[in-house]
């Protein structure tokens, strides 16, 4: 039988568990690489050094990748050191903050993520991580131990420049890419006049191919509605004709690549099943949750 002849809802919560990976494939890297594109970053900076008289020595590099996330994605978090094998969950922010943050180290990235994220071919896709991954290589290829002698100048002829929405969708790991950015950047939702809506939201102009290359693989359609930032400098793409919506829940439920998982999961089933009892989206779902 067919994903659109079985009640999509039912479907969702099958493919969601039955769907993750037990290791890091590249589905799971590619989701992975994506949910840091948006709420991750790489901390690069002094490490200072002190003797054992305590006077200062020869400051070293400190680098790392991390994540500061609300508790409620304490799951998600603790989903990524499991499956990667390597990271640390730190809870103590957990109080005061309702904040979990994972850090990876910078053996954890030396020994597990970067030749992983080279085996399959993978690159951050928005601009300021992919600057932030370019250092971090220039630091360990050239084998630099100490602050000082990091001079890192970034390469010239448009390195960074930002790829064309044609060459994002080609990439074999986009849609998995999506859904983890969707999980740190998206959200599924109702306007106030009960209309339906996905959105996804970036910063910086050298970004907004991403989000019009998400519109393109999820709809077919290339957004041309993203061209007025906000007062932070965020562009927002926004999905929420019945036709978009229509495709929104066919990408999101598609088991051609890894799914939603923890908060964003939940969202997305709650976004579902309003849509269901939603007389607006009636002729939508009578075709769609069967």
């Amino acid at each position: 039988m067919s994903l659109w002849g079985r009640n999509i809802l039912a479907y969702s919560a099958f493919h969601t568990f039955a769907g993750l990976s037990n290791k890091p494939d590249k589905n799971f890297m590619a989701m992975f690489i994506g949910f840091m594109d948006g709420d991750g970053y790489f901390d690069i900076g002094e490490q200072k050094q002190y003797n054992r008289n305590k006077t200062p020595a020869r400051s070293t590099i400190r680098i790392r990748l991390a994540c500061n996330l609300n508790v409620r994605d304490l799951t998600l978090l603790e989903y990524f050191v499991k499956i990667l094998g390597v990271g640390k969950i730190d809870y103590s922010m957990m109080a005061k903050k309702e904040q979990v943050r994972v850090i990876f180290s910078k053996k954890d990235l030396l020994t597990v993520i970067i030749p992983i994220i080279k085996k399959y071919d993978l690159m951050f896709l928005t601009s300021q991580r992919a600057k932030q991954f370019a250092q971090v290589n220039y630091i360990l290829d050239n084998s630099i131990i100490h602050w000082d002698a990091f001079n890192f100048k970034e390469p010239v002829f448009g390195y960074f420049a930002a790829k064309s929405v044609q060459d994002l969708v080609k990439l074999d790991y986009y849609a998995n890419w999506i859904v983890g950015f969707t999980m740190a950047e998206g959200s599924f939702g109702f306007k106030a006049d009960g209309s339906a809506f996905y959105q996804l939201k970036q910063s910086g102009s050298d970004n907004v191919n991403l989000l019009k290359a998400a519109s393109l693989r999820i709809t077919g359609e290339e957004s041309n509605k993203l061209w007025n930032p906000d007062s932070k400098g965020a562009y927002q793409l926004s999905l929420s004709s019945i036709k978009d919506v229509e495709q929104v829940i066919l990408f999101f439920s598609s088991p051609d690549h890894h799914p939603l998982y923890s908060y964003k999961l939940d969202q997305y089933l709650n976004f579902t099943s309003n849509l269901n009892k939603s007389k607006r989206y009636s002729s939508m779902t009578a075709k769609i949750f069967k």
